[in-house]
This record gives C-alpha cells, sequence and structure tokens, in this order.
C-alpha cells in the first residue's frame, strides 16, 4: 500500500472513531443540564464536599463532571463501565427484577446503587469517591433518556435509522443529540430557566421515587413516544417529543440532587487517601 492509501485508509478510521465518540447521551449539553440542575438542589454542606471531590480529581465543577463517563470511554481501563450506561429490556417490561434484567457485567440501574453506596463509604479514598459521584451524575442523567431502556433487539434504537429533518442519524442518537441541540443553545442559561420552572412540589414529588421507577417512566416513553414505524422525522417529531426532553432533563437533575445528597448527607466531609 502507497503512502497515500496509508493516510487515506488512517483518516477513514479516525473519522469513524470520532463519529462514534462523538454519541453521547443526552450530549454533553444535555449532561451538563442535569448536573447543573442538580447543583441548585444540593444542600450547602453537600455542595462543599462536592466541590472538595471534584477538586481531587481536577473537575471544575458538577455539570462538567457529568460528560466525564463518556470521557473516559475511549480509556481501556474503563472499558468495565461500559454496559453500565443502559439497560435493555423487553417492550412488555413491567417490574425490575436484577437476576432476570441485569446481566453479569452489569445495567444502569444496578450501577447507580453500587456508585452510591461507595460515594456514602467515607472509608474510601477521594478519588475512589470523586469516581463514584462522576459515575452517579452521568448515569441518572443516562436512565432519563428514555432509549437507555430500549430493546436488546436494536440496541437501544442505535441499529434503528432514520432521517431527521433530512439528515441520517439513528434513533438512539436522535434523543442523545439531535433533540436537544434543537432545545438547547446555552447550556448554563438554558439549565438557570429549567431549574426556575420546578416548583416545590413538584420536586418532592419526583425526588420521592426510585431509580426503578425512573426507569419504567423511561421505558413507558420509549414505546410511546420515542420509537416509531416512521423513518422521516421533522417537526412534527420533535414538537411531540420536546416537552418530555424538557421533562427529563429537569427530572434527572432533580432526582441526582437527591441521590448526592442522601449518600453525602450525613457526618464529616474529610477526604480519606490510601
Amino acid at each position: 500500500m502507497g503512502k497515500l492509501k496509508k493516510i487515506i485508509c488512517i483518516n477513514i478510521v479516525l473519522v469513524g472513531v470520532f463519529s462514534v465518540l462523538k454519541v453521547h447521551a443526552w450530549g454533553d449539553d444535555g449532561h451538563r443540564v442535569v448536573g447543573e440542575i442538580a447543583w441548585q438542589y444540593l444542600t450547602p454542606d453537600v455542595a462543599a464536599e462536592v466541590e472538595l471531590l471534584l477538586d481531587e480529581v481536577g473537575e471544575p465543577h458538577l455539570a462538567e463532571s457529568a460528560t466525564w463517563a463518556d470521557r473516559i470511554r475511549s480509556n481501556e481501563q474503563y472499558n468495565w463501565a461500559a454496559p453500565m450506561h443502559y439497560i435493555n429490556l423487553s417492550r412488555d417490561w413491567r417490574s425490575y427484577v436484577s437476576a432476570r434484567d441485569c446481566p453479569p457485567a452489569g445495567c444502569i440501574l444496578k450501577a447507580i446503587q453500587q456508585f452510591e453506596e461507595i460515594l456514602a463509604d467515607r472509608s474510601r479514598s477521594g478519588t475512589e469517591r470523586a469516581e463514584a459521584l462522576m459515575f452517579i451524575t452521568h448515569f441518572v442523567g443516562d436512565l432519563h433518556q428514555p432509549l437507555h431502556t430500549g430493546l436488546y433487539s436494536d440496541r437501544g434504537g442505535n441499529d434503528v435509522v432514520v432521517q431527521f429533518f433530512g439528515e441520517e442519524t439513528n434513533l438512539h442518537a436522535l434523543w442523545d443529540i439531535h433533540l436537544v441541540s434543537r432545545i438547547v443553545s446555552d447550556w448554563q442559561d438554558y439549565a438557570k430557566e429549567q431549574a426556575e420552572k420546578i416548583g416545590a412540589a413538584q420536586s418532592r414529588l419526583w425526588q420521592s421515587t426510585s431509580a426503578t421507577h425512573w426507569a419504567k417512566e423511561s421505558h413507558q416513553l420509549a414505546h410511546q413516544l420515542a420509537y416509531t414505524n416512521e423513518t422521516q422525522l421533522g417537526e412534527k417529531y420533535f414538537l411531540r417529543c420536546r416537552d418530555s426532553v424538557e421533562m427529563r432533563l429537569q427530572q434527572g437533575g432533580v432526582r441526582l440532587a437527591a441521590v448526592i445528597n442522601r449518600a453525602l448527607g450525613e457526618g464529616s466531609f474529610e477526604l480519606v487517601d490510601h
């Protein structure tokens, strides 16, 4: 193979790699919105501990740390975490049974529980707890994206090819990136606006439910809203889904705060290093 052909082949491979890496749940800005809304609902003591933990690993704030679990996907040392971003469920799924629904490699529901336990354990090192915090921050956001509870047969919509406003994509990426990008222009301003829309009674109601319930909500939305027999999607589909996308970002933020407050709500927040 000549030098020019080698360069062309390398470029093709790199384009493919970067295309894959860009497909993150809710997109980076969607995750930042969830993290920023959550920040508004942390108690002062918990917020102080979160800042200490994130400083331990060089993350500037909770919103940006929400993208960490996607940023490490190219790091082979974290390959074990790949199955934890989702859970594949049948169309007629009604209730969560860990032994049946969560493979030995793990799933998003078990991951949230496990990482909350690590975050709450002050005998762990600061780095371990900071990573647990960042996994939780990302996975709670993921769980509120309906297709992260999608079908095994199409990999949560990844294998469903659609056209969105004339651009070819897949149904999972449509929900991960394209819907959010049409709603969110400045994630900080958007997060502030969304937080202001959430009433106290609404936030208490959302925080009173469990992660299993959040999965049920996403599963319902996946099959009532996200999945469609149409392949040419545009304004009609966008307008049909817009309110649900906004609500899921709001719910993800409020509930993420509940998880973090619960894990860090008692005791000293001194970092423990081994």
